[in-house]
């Protein structure tokens, strides 16, 4: 492209951006649109894959996030401005022009401080586009910019997981909430989600500690099970899995975690420190499985163990998106703190 019609056309975006209301942002929520320059994408490519591209077994090998390299040629007929996740990646004196749209995006100050080595990578929200993260990377050179990547692989994917999470979650309310099943899961039973229209309980066993919320096409389901007299010091790794595998078997027909097919790690839920199981559930005798989450935690005050866990079950599509959606709607788990029997 032109310097002079890549400054125009920048020129007229930024006026365009500048105003009170912005398009919506453009492109699949799971993609990340890279602007670098052909030759420093030949550089760049792998540890920009390792950064985003991490892989969920639904049993299926899913990409969390999936890398598209973009052209500067392709600015205005790709959209490419009004992408949900753009990364713009050059090094800071770069000559071509991806190196000057970098700088245009960048202050002095900024600039400078790439120059000295004190900043690497850096992010703003909406700045063409509603929803969009745009992310920059640089550096003096591009070996520079390699270990920047690497260096902070952790927040980048996190940023970008973060503006995921906040797209879907809209998505996942875009119609509605079933406010009286929420208020009927808090007067029954203590506890509480925000229900998304199309989900409904199926089964609730208060005397057990037990219900069950579903939605089918494909099938979801989001279990709450509570247990009183467990000490904190009981939930071990293999406890943990032990448990679900009770649960699962006795109000799911059989289900259990497929062996080997689960990690287990620690984790905050709703201000608790949680066990965290996330793998693949099967039935033997349906001949069904998927993947699964769960949050195992004891809250001290009130003596009761909690466990949350969601699902799902489509063969031969995706997964990892409906997984993605059930694991923010239990995000929105909270109780009462007082003890509600049911």
């Amino acid at each position: 492209m032109p310097k002079l019609s890549a400054l125009l056309l920048l020129s007229s975006i930024l006026c365009v951006s500048c105003g009170d209301t912005k398009p919506d942002s453009v492109g699949p929520t799971q993609e990340i649109l890279v602007l670098a320059d052909p030759a420093d994408w030949a550089v760049l490519e792998q540890p920009i894959r390792d950064t985003f591209e991490k892989v969920l077994l639904t049993p299926q090998a899913e990409k969390i996030f999936s890398v598209q390299h973009g052209l500067m040629a392709d600015l205005e007929s790709h959209k490419h401005l009004r992408r949900k996740n753009l990364l713009v990646v050059s090094p800071i004196d770069a000559t071509h022009d991806v190196g000057e749209f970098l700088r245009s995006l960048l202050s002095d100050a900024v600039t400078a401080r790439i120059d000295e080595g004190q900043a690497r990578v850096t992010w703003k929200r909406d700045v063409w586009a509603k929803d969009q993260l745009l992310m920059i990377a640089s550096g003096t050179n591009l070996d520079d910019i390699v270990a920047n990547l690497r260096m902070e692989a952790d927040r980048l994917y996190a940023t970008a997981e973060d503006a995921r999470n906040e797209r879907v979650t809209k998505l996942i309310y875009k119609y509605g909430e079933r406010k009286d099943v929420t208020d009927q899961l808090l007067r029954e039973f203590g506890w509480q989600i925000r229900v998304p229209f199309g989900y409904r309980i199926l089964e609730s066993k208060p005397d057990s500690g037990f219900v069950a919320l579903v939605k089918e096409e494909p099938n979801r389901w989001f279990f709450v099970y509570w247990e009183d007299g467990i000490a904190p010091d009981t939930l071990t790794e293999d406890w943990v899995v032990d448990k679900r595998d009770q649960i699962t078997r006795r109000f799911f027909d059989n289900d259990r975690i497929a062996p080997g097919e689960v990690d287990v790690f620690h984790d905050e839920f709703q201000g608790k420190l949680a066990v965290v199981l996330q793998g693949l559930w099967e039935n033997q005798k349906q001949w069904t499985g998927g993947p699964f989450k769960s949050y195992a935690f004891v809250d001290t005050e009130l003596e009761r163990f909690w466990f949350v866990d969601v699902g799902v079950f489509s063969p031969n599509k995706r997964k990892e998106t409906y997984l993605r959606q059930l694991d923010l709607i239990a995000q929105t788990f909270s109780y009462a703190m007082g003890r509600n029997e049911g």
